[in-house]
């Protein structure tokens, strides 16, 4: 049951980035997206005889996406395909990209460098770059908390502090549509990038082009909003009407003192005689109904304040006889 509870959970975030494969990116954007997504799930390995380019991912179809993107932008690159089952944890498939050359092409067009944690200017200075850059980084380690779910969050991580700061800044100084107000938080050996306020979560998914994602995850929140909205409602009634049926048991015990004492016929006000006897006639009914009752038994506009006044006078009428 838990393994079914954690495929749910895992599987909206699945949905947004198999998403965000189905869309075309110009080229600029594509080399913006290889440059973040390589950044986080690249490795660079060097040997004695070649250097290569090692690209890793568990979702089959990001990693054909990715390598469609590496073919469309480098011309007569050179790579190959493979997976290996990691028998470890969860035992997931891990696809691999091998860059096998090109190298030092790939590596100047989407600086690649381990040891600098800069993001290039020339890979976010204009919109289309920008959400490129953004949509790698989900693509590379983003995870979206399933709609279905009360506590939201959208998360994207780095291993290093520094790059994860400059992510933050890329997101604050060059996203203008909204405000993401993102924090970061250091979780075990991951600074983590989140979002935890279902709107802003619901416009960073329509920014980075998931409309279809954006509208599910808007559709559940939505109808979970108005759940709690009905639910606090229904309990407002239920409360409401608790108190009407309490008001009125203890209203006609004091009537039936009144009814003791002198006789509800002698009372000489009209309005607050009938009250009388439509309160006891009608124990759930509020004071607008009462209202209304007593207005076409008497032929008059009678308000819920009327009432409420002559409730005011049975109650001390009452209290007198109870001396």
């Amino acid at each position: 049951m838990e393994e079914v509870n954690v495929a749910k959970k895992e599987s909206f975030a699945k949905e947004i980035k198999e998403e965000l494969t189905t869309l075309d990116y110009p080229p600029e954007a594509a080399i913006s997206l290889l440059s973040s997504f390589l950044k986080i799930n690249g490795e660079l390995i060097l040997s004695k005889d070649k250097e290569r380019i090692i690209v890793k991912t568990e979702n089959a179809k990001i990693a054909k996406f990715i390598y469609r993107i590496l073919k469309e932008v480098f011309n007569d690159i050179n790579l190959s395909f493979s997976y290996r089952k990691n028998m470890r944890f969860n035992k997931s498939t891990e696809y691999l990209i091998n860059v096998l050359d090109h190298i030092d092409e790939v590596i100047d067009t989407l600086f690649i460098n381990n040891l600098d944690d800069k993001i290039p200017a020339s890979l976010t200075n204009s919109e289309k770059k920008v959400r490129g850059y953004v949509v790698g980084l989900f693509l590379a380690s983003g995870s979206c908390s399933n709609p279905k779910s009360s506590n939201y969050h959208f998360e994207i991580y780095t291993k290093d502090e520094t790059y994860s700061k400059n992510i933050l800044s890329l997101i604050k100084n060059k996203i203008k549509v909204y405000p993401f107000d993102f924090k970061m938080i250091k979780r075990r050996n991951n600074y983590v990038l989140y979002l935890k306020r279902s709107d802003q979560i619901a416009s960073f998914l329509a920014y980075m082009d998931a409309m279809q994602s954006s509208l599910t995850f808007e559709g559940y929140r939505l109808d979970r909003d108005m759940a709690n909205v009905i639910n606090r409602q229904e309990n407002l009634d239920f409360y409401n009407y608790n108190k009407v049926i309490k008001n009125s048991e203890e209203l006609i015990e004091t009537i039936n003192v009144i009814d003791k004492k002198l006789g509800i016929k002698n009372i000489v006000n009209v309005k607050v005689r009938e009250l009388c006897y439509l309160r006891k006639e009608y124990p759930e009914a509020s004071y607008n109904e009462l209202a209304t009752l007593l207005g076409e038994k008497l032929g008059k506009n009678i308000s819920k304040s009327n009432i409420n006044h002559l409730i005011i006078k049975i109650r001390e009428m009452g209290e007198r006889f109870k001396d």
